[in-house]
């Protein structure tokens, strides 16, 4: 086991094989050659497929924001044309409104003006009723007013009177009075 120790101990004097000036020049040229190799293995077959997919995606940025552009443009014009239909059916609405109210006065001028015919035709039959009842009980009222007086005459004096004496009495008394 002793031997074992000694021979690790002889490798190990060396240091690390990067930093031995011996070697030096032909780790130097073993790395030119293996970057000038990864070199020509990278330019022809991985940079061209990034290539492409940098092209790729820098036409697919493109036409999506060709895309986006055309879509906003169409956005507004809907827009535009959704606030000219708002507008158009405001104007409509102002207008149904603006006739509704029309038709409805007009109705309702025209209810008030037959409501005031037939209440104006009431009230003529109305006051002709009156006059003809005021006619009938002032005829009436010295018949009345002539048997009365007769009956009074009669209880109150003791005298018989004729009732169309009376009649015509109490008549010619409220012609006075009708009259004054």
């Amino acid at each position: 086991m002793a031997e074992t120790h000694t021979e690790v101990a002889d490798h190990g004097q060396g240091g690390l094989p990067q930093f031995d000036a011996t070697t030096f020049e032909s780790q130097i040229v073993w790395l030119f050659l293996t970057f000038i190799v990864l070199f020509i293995v990278v330019s022809r077959m991985a940079l061209p497929r990034v290539t492409k997919v940098l092209e790729e995606r820098e036409e697919r940025i493109a036409t999506d924001l060709d895309t986006a552009e055309r879509l906003r443009k169409e956005a507004e014009e809907v827009k535009e044309a959704y606030e000219v239909s708002v507008a158009e059916a405001r104007k409509k609405a102002q207008e149904t409104i603006a006739a509704a109210k029309e038709t409805i006065q007009a109705d309702i001028a025209k209810a008030q003006a037959e409501l005031d015919a037939t209440l104006g035709a009431k009230a003529d039959e109305a006051e002709a009723r009156i006059e003809k009842a005021r006619a009938e009980a002032l005829a009436g009222i010295g018949e009345v007013a002539g048997e009365v007086a007769a009956q009074m005459v009669e209880k109150l004096g003791g005298v018989d009177v004729d009732v169309a004496d009376a009649t015509k009495a109490a008549k010619a008394a409220l012609g006075t009075v009708k009259g004054a």
